[in-house]
């Protein structure tokens, strides 16, 4: 039974990537176009996402490009009046779409995601076994051009996808409202890219 919701969730989350959109959002410093709507397969049923925004990860005082990154959302969802906080709680379908514009190990992609995360957690032991599920989908150096895809649906969970393929899937709710607080939390990777992926919510 199992298997076959992995087949399904798979499936569908397929599907969805191969749907056009009408018009583009562009992250503004490469150029790198995201659709501003997309439809995806979630429980059964298709659903609308909206982008919320954009933005580039620059590293070091170089502002060497790391990725660009957009955010999207379901339709018609309230966050209220913290954009960013809605955003890590919301309990609806939503996806965060990743480009990577350098080659760089395993371990400073993982680092990249845990160590945000442990800064806006202070207990990270409710979803421990999640985290570690998530660092094995890793299983090479991430290369220039890899595409990174979490795709967040209720009831079904949290689909990582590298280069249109499956790594897994997480059910744990509490892990997807972590990893969502790589870029939205309190404490983000950037303040910048923060604002960058909710400027389409302004």
């Amino acid at each position: 039974m199992r298997r076959f919701a992995f087949l399904m969730v798979s499936a569908l989350v397929l599907v969805s990537l191969a749907v056009p959109a009408a018009q583009a959002i562009t992250e503004s410093k490469t150029g790198v176009e995201y659709p501003d709507v997309l439809t995806v397969g979630c429980n059964g049923e298709q659903v609308e996402l909206v982008a919320t925004g954009a933005g580039l990860r620059e590293k070091t005082i170089l502002k060497v490009d790391v990725y660009t990154i957009a955010s999207y959302m379901a339709k018609g969802s309230d966050l209220g009046a913290d954009k960013g906080a809605g955003l890590v709680a919301l309990k609806a379908p939503k996806q965060l779409q990743m480009n990577l514009r350098r080659s760089f190990s395993r371990e400073k992609l993982i680092n990249a995601f845990v160590e945000v995360i442990e800064k806006n957690y202070a207990d990270t032991s409710p979803f421990k076994a999640e985290m570690a599920m998530f660092e094995s989908y890793f299983t090479r150096d991430a290369q220039d051009g890899d595409v990174i895809i979490f795709d967040y649906c209720p009831k079904s969970g949290l689909t990582v996808m590298l280069n249109g393929e499956i790594s897994g899937i997480i059910e744990k709710p509490a892990f997807a409202e972590a990893l969502w607080s790589v870029w939205f939390g309190a404490k983000p990777a950037s303040d910048g890219l923060k604002a960058d992926l909710l400027k389409a919510l302004n």
